[in-house]
C-alpha cells in the first residue's frame, strides 16, 4: 500500500471512526439518562403509594384503638340475652378479631406505635378479665357490661390516650 493510499484511508476511515464512536457514546449517555429518570419516576409513584398506605394504617388504627374503647366496645356489643360468662367470651372473641383485623397496618407504623396499641389491647383483656372474674358467670350481661365501664377508668384510658397520641406524633413526624 502506498502513502498516498494510506492518506486517503486515514483521512475517509478515522472520521468515520470517530463519528461512529460519538454516536455510540451519545446514545449509551442517553440509554443511561432514560434509566435513571424512569427510576426516580418509579421511586416517587412508590413513594406516594406509600405515603397513601401510611395514611390508612394511621385511619385504620385510630379507629381500631376507638372501636375497643371499653365504653364503645361494652355499648356496641351488649347483648341481653347473653350472661357475664358468654358476654365475656363475645367481648375477647370481637376483641381478637378486630384486631387480627388491622394486624398487618404493623408493617406501616413504627415499632413505638404498634408497642402503644398492643399495650392498650392487652389492657383491655386484662380489665375484661379481672371484672368477669369478680362477676358471677351467671349474671346478666348488662351487670358486666356496667362494670366494666365502671373500672375502665384512668390506667386504661392512658393505655388508650397513648396509643391514639403515639399515633398523631408519628404523623406529624413524617407529614408535619
Amino acid at each position: 500500500m502506498n502513502i498516498h493510499a494510506m492518506q486517503e484511508f486515514i483521512f475517509r476511515v478515522v472520521p468515520m471512526l470517530i463519528l461512529v464512536g460519538f454516536t455510540l457514546t451519545m446514545v449509551y449517555l442517553f440509554i443511561r439518562q432514560e434509566n435513571r429518570r424512569r427510576q426516580q419516576e418509579l421511586k416517587l409513584k412508590h413513594s406516594s403509594e406509600l405515603v397513601r398506605l401510611r395514611f390508612q394504617a394511621y385511619e385504620r388504627l385510630i379507629l381500631l384503638i376507638e372501636r375497643l374503647n371499653p365504653e364503645a366496645l361494652v355499648l356496641r356489643e351488649q347483648r341481653h340475652t347473653m350472661n357475664a360468662f358468654q358476654f365475656q367470651s363475645h367481648l375477647l372473641k370481637i376483641i381478637r378479631k378486630e384486631f387480627e383485623h388491622n394486624i398487618s397496618m404493623q408493617l406501616y407504623v413504627s415499632s413505638d406505635v404498634w408497642q402503644k396499641i398492643k399495650a392498650a389491647r392487652e389492657g383491655l383483656l386484662r380489665l375484661i378479665n379481672t371484672t368477669a372474674s369478680e362477676t358471677s358467670s351467671k349474671a346478666p350481661a348488662l351487670e358486666l357490661g356496667r362494670k366494666i365501664i365502671e373500672q375502665s377508668g384512668n390506667d386504661l384510658n392512658l393505655y388508650f390516650n397513648d396509643a391514639i397520641n403515639e399515633i398523631k406524633k408519628e404523623m406529624r413526624e413524617y407529614y408535619g
